[in-house]
């Protein structure tokens, strides 16, 4: 009888080993089991959900950078209210992969950067880490076109668009102060960007109000217009973020869950409050610039030079008349704001402008930490890495800003999210194949029906992506060299390599059993560095390294 129940209590053990596939790290300063929080003891509670708020509002950031407002714009103004359904849904849809983003790390302990590396081999991984460095500095090269532009418009013009690229270097002063003041207060500087977003468009919406019954119709009705179907693809493909999958589930590891199953849980379901209601604002301030532009542009849109016309007629001239047209982007936004609803809107814009770009460049920096620890085990201080990546990302916007001014900054965003574009699978496919994998998330693996439907979602918007990098990059330049060029035979070889490496993450099972990896935990400080003790930028975030 006892040998019966010592093997019963044995395999209870097993099985909750297999619940949680972790083992709690322990470092030399003692961090462990008696450091992690219970949560759920006595069911759900409002003071328990309080204390994970914070870390979300930095993933909602991403959905606010200007790339994405600039999508809202030509959504509006070519089409008035008709794909608001589109941003509401691909906002749910965003939702569903942070979800998954967010419980991979409370349930393994692990970010998916680490994760990454201990599962496949050294060359895979490098790759993978390299493209994901190319992906961080294509996320800040519209942070860095957006606050250039929006210094223009409130300068008035005084300081030119490449004097506003070299300005924003000045942003990494502002993100080394933060980071040395502490996570608190970072989390309450990007929660006051946001809401100065929000006030402005909420201002603007007041300023030119949109139509109520349009835009209630527009949202829950499903429309697509004749020509609209590659702005639909955009909005659809600007919700997944790469670098946003490696940032939430490495944020969620600021609050150290109790490996049991109940407190894990509870974690998942409190973190998927805060992150669908900072998720939810999000999506109201991506509207707000949709409807303005629906109400401000759409009316003045003249479709055979796809520009919006201060005069507009139903015989719309064919060739744009420079002194009355002008192109819908980041740059022209503000003054067309100035000219069709007044001096006020077009200022308005240009602050929030301004806001979403110091924001988004927070989130970005944060990111690309964790995909250079998370591959390669290698830190930086964070104010130098920020220093790195804006860099990076100033020197191709201020050449094109002084050879091709304006348009080819909109150009250059265009190729940006492009590269973003592309490298999304390369993150997705990871996080859907651990999610539901039981070496990774033992018990808490995707159930059937989440697994179906988000590898529906995950090929849905690869395709946007792959139709829209076609039709805005890949075709309109063979169309111009040919098929017989060696752009062609460039692109056939690139696209095998791509198609071949996709491959591989999509059908290599998950081999590695988390639960048997052991690591001592490293505590991110403000200068970034592993190590122990002081205070620091994220100094509740646990890390461990292999």
């Amino acid at each position: 009888m006892e040998g019966g129940e010592e093997e019963a209590r044995e395999e209870a053990r097993e099985g909750e080993r297999r619940v949680t596939d972790i083992e709690p790290p322990r470092g030399k300063h003692g961090e462990g089991d008696e450091e992690d929080e219970s949560f759920g003891a006595n069911g759900f509670s409002f003071r328990e959900l309080w204390r994970f708020t914070g870390p979300a509002w930095l993933i909602s950031i991403a959905y606010l950078d200007p790339g994405n407002l600039e999508t809202d714009l030509q959504a509006g103004a070519q089409f008035g209210y008709s794909l608001s359904w589109v941003l509401l849904w691909s906002s749910v849809l965003g939702l569903i992969i942070q979800v998954l983003s967010l419980r991979l790390g409370i349930v393994t302990h692990r970010h998916l950067a680490q994760l990454c590396r201990y599962e496949y081999p050294p060359f895979i991984r490098y790759v993978l880490w390299v493209l994901s460095e190319l992906m961080i500095v294509a996320s800040d090269v519209p942070e860095v076109i957006g606050t250039a532009f929006a210094i223009q418009l409130l300068s008035k013009g005084m300081i030119p668009l490449w004097g506003g690229v070299l300005t924003c270097a000045a942003s990494t002063l502002v993100f080394l102060t933060l980071s040395y003041l502490g996570l608190s207060y970072l989390t309450a500087f990007v929660g006051g960007l946001v809401g100065i977003m929000s006030f402005c468009f909420m201002a603007e919406c007041f300023l030119s109000p949109p139509d109520g019954w349009s835009s209630v119709v527009g949202a829950a009705v499903p429309n697509l217009p004749a020509g609209s179907e590659m702005i639909a693809v955009g909005l659809l493909g600007a919700v997944a973020m790469p670098h946003n999958l490696f940032l939430q589930s490495a944020l969620v590891l600021a609050r150290k869950t109790k490996r049991e199953k109940t407190s894990i849980r509870f974690a998942c379901i409190y973190t998927t409050i805060e992150t669908a209601f900072a998720l939810g604002v999000s999506f109201l301030v991506n509207w707000s610039v949709l409807l303005v532009a629906a109400s401000s542009f759409a009316p003045y849109w003249c479709s055979p030079v796809q520009e919006v016309c201060e005069v507009n007629t139903p015989e719309c001239k064919e060739t744009s008349n420079l002194d009355k047209c002008f192109p819908v982007g980041l740059e022209t936004a503000g003054k067309l704001l100035q000219t069709t609803v007044g001096e006020q809107a077009g200022m308005f814009w240009a602050v929030a402008l301004l806001a979403s770009g110091q924001s988004s460049t927070i989130t970005g920096t944060y990111a690309g930490q964790f995909v250079m620890e998370g591959f390669v085990e290698m830190s930086l201080p964070l104010w130098l890495r920020n220093l790195i990546s804006r860099g990076i990302a100033i020197v191709p916007s201020l050449c094109v800003s002084i050879i091709a001014g304006p348009r080819g900054a909109n150009d250059l965003c265009v190729i940006a999210s492009i590269v973003l574009a592309l490298h999304l699978p390369l993150a997705l496919i990871p996080l859907l194949k651990f999610t539901d994998s039981r070496e990774s998330m033992g018990d808490h693996r995707n159930s059937r029906m989440l697994s179906g439907v988000s590898w529906m979602l995950a090929l849905m918007v690869i395709a946007a992506n792959s139709s829209l990098t076609w039709n805005t990059v890949i075709d309109p330049m063979l169309q111009q060299d040919g098929y017989g060029s060696w752009k062609f035979v460039v692109v056939v070889i690139i696209a095998a390599l791509y198609v071949a490496l996709l491959a591989y993450l999509m059908w290599r099972p998950v081999q590695k059993r988390n639960g048997g990896i052991h690591g001592t935990p490293i505590i991110v400080h403000a200068n970034g560095n592993g190590g122990g003790g002081g205070g620091g930028l994220l100094q509740p975030l646990m890390l461990d390294a292999a």
